[in-house]
């Protein structure tokens, strides 16, 4: 009974109900904000409540994103799994005990490991080399073992997510950029998937709206080379690109001595998100220009410059 209600309140466009985890990160701020007039969004803390006293019995569908992220500081493996693992686990299978009829879990392309040989697509193999890519990876597989006609499941790959609210690694490139030095990353000719805050939103919100099962890759309509990346932010910035190419020599001392470091700055990370775009009927509504130049703007609000 409780389906045929669901359906009846699709057809009468009335209001999803959704459950969000993650609310107070990066992307779930963005995802209440993007979204408050088009959902009945209820966020749901997973560090404040326990899980078998979170009431989702009419609950439409459930976006899962919170976790713990991947950082550079030392993390025991064993906090990745409990949290990315086991509060999943328990957070799916109440879901589905209680009806949930769609549930979209936001994992990471961290699932294939941290050097893609070759273009990545839906069906590469997955080689996570760390406890976070790892947890990540067993969450899916436990999510997608879950799913039935009357459970169904969507999984999300993002890159690197960018805009305005950023944290980490792209938070450190600005602070880098802001900085009146010539920066090491001249005529990189490499290529680095990402997705704008806001493509990844729309694309969650396909999901939702299509009901839609599988494993899906997000990612803005084309990668960025790291020169153009970082000219992009200086220009945002009202800066010169003052970028100085770094000899072939000198990078493959990089490599050979920091094969992480010439990773993150040289290497290319590439995903073909054609099969989901293709499936969904979607493309990428912002183009990564004005996703830089709206993490700009936001960055320069509280920045000297």
């Amino acid at each position: 009974m409780s389906i045929l209600i669901r359906f009846l309140k699709t057809l009468e466009n009335k209001k999803l109900k959704i459950a969000l985890t993650g609310a107070g990160g990066f992307i779930g701020k963005r995802f209440l904000q993007y979204n408050k007039d088009k959902f009945d969004l209820v966020p749901v803390s997973l560090r404040e409540t326990n899980v078998e006293d979170i009431n989702l019995a009419d609950t439409d569908v459930i976006v899962h994103l919170a976790g713990k992220a991947h950082d550079m500081n030392p993390v025991p493996d064993q906090v990745f799994y409990q949290v990315n693992y086991t509060l999943t686990k328990q957070l799916a299978e109440k879901a589905r005990l209680q009806g949930v009829t769609h549930f979209i879990y936001v994992s990471s392309t961290k699932v294939y490991g941290d050097e893609a040989n070759g273009v990545l697509n839906e069906r590469s193999h997955c080689l996570p080399t760390d406890a976070y890519g790892k947890s990540k990876l067993q969450a899916e597989e436990m999510v997608r073992h879950l799913s039935n006609t009357r459970f169904k499941v969507a999984v999300i790959r993002p890159p690197l997510v960018y805009g305005p609210g950023v944290k980490g690694n792209m938070i450190r490139l600005l602070d880098l950029a802001n900085r009146n030095l010539p920066l090491p990353f001249g005529n990189t000719r490499n290529a680095r998937s990402m997705v704008f805050v806001d493509n990844l939103v729309e694309l969650i919100n396909v999901i939702i709206r299509r009901q839609a099962t599988g494993i899906f890759l997000a990612g803005d309509t084309e990668p960025i080379s790291t020169d153009k990346l970082i000219g992009l932010i200086r220009k945002g910035l009202g800066k010169q690109q003052n970028l100085i190419t770094v000899p072939i020599i000198i990078r493959n001392i990089i490599r050979m001595v920091k094969p992480a470091l010439y990773t993150r700055l040289f290497g290319s990370y590439v995903l073909d998100n054609t099969v989901t775009n293709q499936a969904l009927q979607f493309s990428p509504p912002f183009s990564t220009e004005f996703g830089i130049e709206q993490m700009v703007k936001w960055y320069k609000q509280d920045k000297p410059l």
